[in-house]
């Protein structure tokens, strides 16, 4: 009932102009002739996914949060290649605005970790458990509401207006995905450790991050493009690097030889692209590997002195050990992500440690 009435006082906004389509949000970000960036700009939302031309068809990383979400990106997509051949579907990971809009790809080989199609269990999970479905419509519809009632407050910032009118249409799509249910479309083609993807004219290079972020994380490197797709892995500034309630050992390992693999001098990278933010460069590359070292380093230096867990959180603050990352504002994304890393790496490192054997009972 509450989703009805408000996209209900949604559809004066909507039908009220050119704001109702959402062709003029939606970015395509041209890096070559070959690739672009396609996105749909929100106020604090934003999912880059990278689309590339090939001699074998289209390739589209990542795949937004819902089928309706998605299906007039890749309409403005294929408007801009002028060709609709789509081959691959390469999923960076498991979270709802990254692999959701699979579907629309019928004919498609969809590409990923072999961990992604447990990973993608929850997608389904979420429409088919009631409660949990019922919390994530009025979750969203709060947000439209809230949305609704800013537009008065910035009537006199078109800039601005323009977001939240973007965000409507947005969240409006998705809240009907949920409310209606979409197919989540599983990867048909896994890989464990790498896999090198052959487009005809050039290759795309997978490789396994570990699990971080999610349980299926991946990057893409594209070495004729100069390209580095990232997923969830690079970040602004201000995002920390994660440690995940799933991290291993050999999760942390692993992402220092994947970054120091990809750090080496016959890598030649001009373009990072995250997830969630304009394209960044080579640069951010060094600090996430030096991050994870120092972060093992500390921690295990800390458990050796006997610090506890408590005093080893309030030693490694980003603000006096890691000042290449700052603390986002509290209650974003990214909020409490150090302290949790902490965590975590100090649950690895005592799950590394054999516990002390006990001493044989005298006689």
């Amino acid at each position: 009932m509450i989703t009805t009435i408000l996209l209900g006082l949604l559809v004066p906004l909507l039908a009220a102009g050119p704001q109702s389509d959402p062709g003029p949000y939606i970015r395509i970000d041209r890096l070559s002739p070959r690739v672009a960036l396609a996105y749909w700009p929100g106020i604090d939302r934003r999912c880059n996914l990278t689309v590339i031309q090939s001699q074998k068809g289209l390739v589209i990383i990542d795949t937004e949060a819902s089928p309706r979400v998605m299906a007039p990106i890749k309409k403005k997509i294929e408007q801009t290649f002028h060709r609709t051949d789509w081959a691959y579907v390469i999923n960076t990971h498991a979270h709802d605005n990254h692999c959701s809009g699979n579907s629309l790809f019928q004919g498609a080989v969809i590409l990923g970790h072999e961990n992604l199609a447990e990973d993608m269990q929850w997608l389904i999970r979420r429409q088919t458990e009631p409660d949990w479905k019922r919390r994530e419509i009025d979750r969203y519809s709060a947000i439209l509401r809230d949305l609704r009632a800013a537009l008065p407050r910035y009537a006199a910032n078109p800039a601005f207006t323009k977001l939240i009118q973007s965000d409507l249409i947005f969240y409006d799509l998705f809240v009907q995905d949920l409310q209606q249910g979409y197919e989540v479309v599983k990867p048909s083609l896994i890989f464990f450790d790498k896999y090198t993807l052959d487009l005809g004219d050039l290759a795309l290079e997978l490789i396994f991050f570990g699990k971080g972020h999610s349980n299926s994380d991946i990057l893409i490197y594209v070495p004729q493009e100069r390209i580095l797709v990232t997923g969830a892995i690079a970040y602004q500034q201000y995002r920390v690097p994660e440690i995940g309630e799933e991290s291993h050992l050999a999760d942390v390992h692993r992402f220092l030889a994947v970054l120091d693999s990809l750090l080496a001098d016959q890598v030649k990278i001009e373009h990072v692209i995250p997830g969630h933010s304009v394209p960044l460069t080579r640069a951010v590359l060094p600090p996430i590997r030096d991050y994870y070292q120092r972060m093992l380093k500390e921690v295990q230096a800390a458990r050796r002195q006997g610090l506890t867990l408590d005093q080893t959180t309030r030693l490694l603050t980003l603000r006096a050990k890691f000042p290449a990352f700052r603390d986002p504002p509290p209650g974003t994304y990214g909020d409490g992500h150090q302290e949790r890393n902490v965590r975590n790496l100090w649950r690895i490192l005592a799950e590394d440690q054999p516990a002390p054997k006990p001493e044989p009972a005298k006689p």
